[in-house]
């Protein structure tokens, strides 16, 4: 008995370890598709190697639109005749594809790359008719499971969705688009070619911080539970009353799909079966947003209303309340709270006479990486007093509107008196004289010449009467006339707020452009864009004298036009505008982008100030 068993065991072992004989090394490539198929209508071309491509190195479907591919799978078998085992193996790689017109084509062979030699298919010839194709005899499959039974499309899609749809002019609204992804997508993703929506008359922000992930979460929807990523949060404010719609998010979505083949073998698919991954790509688009937007009441509206909607506070820091003529001292206006900070306007204040005041210094301290816009303005004002006297600075009114109350509010901050006393006006000089060491060469006593001196008369010219005698007797004239006239025309020019604006607004821009550019320097993307929106529409408002609470890229084109603007400089700065909106969303190379639009907005102020002189 033990010996039969022994025998037994001798048998199964020796057929165990029978020759494994793998399929020969030579290469096989062979190429499949349906022989008719009709215009329009997709069908699969699949490529057949027994050992695995490393790269495939030319296709060529000219007559056909490329619908997917190429998607990769691979498969193995095992074999066992006569205690001989085989192994196969099988790699495809399959595109969809679709006729463009009728007719008969050729698809050339395609080539892989496959242990560094190039291998080519056979060549694949269908014809393409206008009517339905005649139907294609199908092999029956060996159980198995297809990925495109497992994949949903509707288990991927994008949603956009408003804080609110029906705010005030000038609110904060919020727009929040998500990416939902459901459980069909097992095999991972890829996002490409984001078309980001335009949203005309409105002033947007990008919210959060764009270097990091974005958040995840999950929903259930009708049973199914998808994974969430807000992939793009805006604060936007409107700027005109009326329905204002924001176009779809779009963009292309691969999906992968892994499906787990079967031979209805349990016990042979637990060690032999195989994987294979199926790739859909993808046309996504969110919904339109539309915002029904309503003005802010008319009752009860403040003469000096700036504008904005929000919740602001507003306070002034005087440094130096006591000094003396020709001293400087800082005024500082600080307006902060959450809403559109960028368009908060210098305030007018009517400084007395007797004061010089510097064009105010502007900062910007915008807050964009919570789920707000929020921050301050600093102006911030240099006076000098050429005169002594108590001068009083009167307070700096803003008027805003709520939307939480609905209601408009003031805030105001304090007045300031400047006492004055008269300098002590001693002017700086030197009394040390420096007189030279009288050296005698030679003698310390000089003999008297006593050999005879030849002079010779020279005729004196009375200096009373005399041309350098007027000159100097009216040049003091002249200098005082002219010191008087041009500290009149500096004080009008100082009291003239508008002139002030106007003849400052280069001025301010190049400003605001230098900043520009270090933010360029610093790859600072998101700041760069919008300083450079701050300093063109700053620039317009203040060169033009048009309110920046009254600018909208919609009616820019209007306001400027009575205006009596030339027509070239409208259409030159509503272009760059838009190629700034553009290039801060755009594909390809940010740096390039963003020295183009930085030369742009240079060219565009040089440009206007040329024909503003030639008018």
């Amino acid at each position: 008995m033990s010996r039969r068993i022994y025998c037994l065991n001798l048998f199964l072992f020796i057929f165990l370890l029978g020759n494994f004989t793998l399929v020969d090394a030579q290469v096989s490539c062979v190429a499949k598709a349906p022989s008719q198929v009709a215009v329009g209508q997709p069908f699969q071309y699949q490529v057949t190697l027994n050992q695995k491509a490393s790269q495939i190195v030319k296709t060529n479907f000219s007559n056909f639109d490329v619908l997917n591919g190429p998607n990769s799978s691979s498969s193995q078998s095992i074999t066992i005749i006569n205690g001989t085992q085989t192994i196969n193996n099988s790699y495809t790689y399959s595109y969809t594809l679709a006729p463009k017109k009728e007719g008969t084509f050729k698809i050339p062979p395609t080539s892989f790359r496959v242990d560094g030699k190039t291998v080519s298919s056979n060549e694949v010839t269908i014809t393409v008719t206008k009517g339905r194709p005649q139907p294609q005899s199908r092999e029956p499959q060996r159980g198995g499971t297809t990925a495109s039974s497992q994949f949903n499309k509707n288990d991927v899609f994008i949603k956009a969705f408003a804080s609110k749809t029906n705010p005030y002019v000038g609110e904060e609204v919020i727009i929040t688009h998500k990416l939902y992804i459901g459980p069909s997508v097992n095999g991972g993703y890829r996002v490409e070619n984001i078309n980001l929506p335009s949203q005309p008359g409105l002033w947007s922000y990008t919210l959060g911080d764009p270097n990091a992930q974005a958040k995840q979460s999950s929903e259930v929807i009708d049973g199914k539970r998808f994974v969430v990523y807000e992939i793009r949060k805006t604060a936007v404010f409107p700027q005109k009353e009326g329905d204002i719609t924001i176009t779809p998010m779009e963009m292309k979505f691969m999906a992968r799909v892994l499906v787990q083949r079967s031979s209805g073998d349990p016990f042979y698919d637990r060690f032999f079966g195989s994987q294979s991954a199926q790739d859909y790509d993808l046309d996504l688009k969110s919904n339109a947003v539309r915002l029904q937007v309503k003005p802010t009441p008319s009752a009860n509206k403040p003469a000096q209303f700036s504008g904005l909607s929000g919740q602001f506070s507003a306070n002034a820091l005087l440094s130096r309340s006591k000094l003396q003529t020709n001293d400087a001292t800082n005024l500082t206006i600080t307006i902060s709270g959450t809403g559109n900070i960028q368009h908060i306007e210098i305030p007018e204040i009517q400084f007395p006479s007797g004061l010089d005041v510097a064009d105010p210094k502007i900062t910007d301290n915008i807050n964009t990486k919570g789920d707000h816009v929020s921050g301050s303005r600093i102006i911030e004002y240099v006076i000098i007093p050429r005169n002594p006297g108590n001068f009083t600075i009167p307070s700096v009114e803003f008027s805003y509107f709520d939307p939480k109350s609905g209601s408009y509010r003031t805030v105001s901050t304090n007045p300031f008196t400047l006492e004055v006393e008269k300098g002590s006006g001693q002017n700086v000089s030197s009394s040390r004289s420096h007189q030279k060491e009288i050296q005698f060469l030679g003698n310390d006593i000089r003999y008297i010449k006593t050999n005879q001196l030849h002079i010779t008369p020279v005729a004196l010219t009375p200096f009373l009467g005399s041309p350098l005698y007027y000159t100097l007797l009216l040049t003091p004239l002249v200098l005082g006339i002219i010191i008087v006239l041009v500290r009149k025309r500096q004080i009008e020019y100082h009291n003239d707020r508008d002139l002030v604006r106007n003849r400052g607004a280069k001025k301010l821009a190049q400003k605001k452009l230098k900043h520009a550019h270090q933010l360029l320097q610093d790859k600072n993307n998101d700041q760069f864009y919008e300083e450079i929106s701050r300093a063109l529409w700053g620039y317009m408002s203040d060169k033009y004298l048009i309110p920046r609470s009254q600018l909208s890229i919609e009616n820019i084109e209007t306001i400027l036009e009575e205006k009596g603007i030339p027509a070239e400089i409208i259409q030159q700065f509503i272009d760059t505008l838009s190629q700034c909106e553009y290039a801060r969303f755009a594909p390809g190379d940010k740096d390039q982008l963003m020295h183009e639009m930085y030369q742009k907005s240079i060219e565009f102020i040089q440009h206007n100030e040329t024909i503003s002189k030639k008018q």
